[in-house]
């Protein structure tokens, strides 16, 4: 199976020269979108809207959102919040833990759960990665590079 295809701006070693690679990083940028317009879908519940906003606010920092991944977002969000509902009523009434369709359902939101985890970069491995790639960024700014050169 191939390999997912990883940012222009990871690439160390590849058979793709600085050019091609530049190239690849200007159009990634451009295919990122806007991320100044990020809003919870008003379909909603208002602990959902909540919870979009917390991961919206946490992840402000990777700079890897944008408009685009609202969609994304609204089904973590909504996957947060049926979890944690299970969760309370599991609390409440342990015998739910035998209900097949408890479990079923606490089975389905918590595969949305991780997989959007594993999207939005929050397991280490992706912060890792989205570290590499803010520190490339900051090599490869001219601004920077003078203003680092200043010892």
């Amino acid at each position: 199976m191939a390999r997912p295809c990883k940012p222009a701006s990871l690439l160390t070693e590849c058979s793709q020269t600085k050019a091609e690679i530049q190239s690849r990083i200007d159009n990634e940028k451009k295919l990122k979108g806007d991320a100044s317009n990020i809003r919870p879908p008003k379909h909603l519940s208002k602990e959902q809207k909540k919870i979009f906003k917390e991961i919206v606010k946490k992840l402000e920092a990777s700079q890897i959102l944008s408009d685009k991944d609202v969609y994304l977002l609204a089904e973590f969000s909504v996957s947060i919040d049926r979890l944690q509902e299970v969760e309370r009523r599991i609390n409440e009434q342990p015998e739910l833990l035998f209900d097949q369709k408890v479990m079923s359902t606490k089975d389905k939101y918590t595969k949305i759960f991780f997989r959007g985890c594993n999207e939005l970069g929050f397991s280490p491995q992706s912060r890792a990665k989205i570290a590499n790639i803010n520190m490339q960024e900051e090599k490869e700014n001219p601004l920077l590079k003078v203003l680092m050169d200043d010892d």
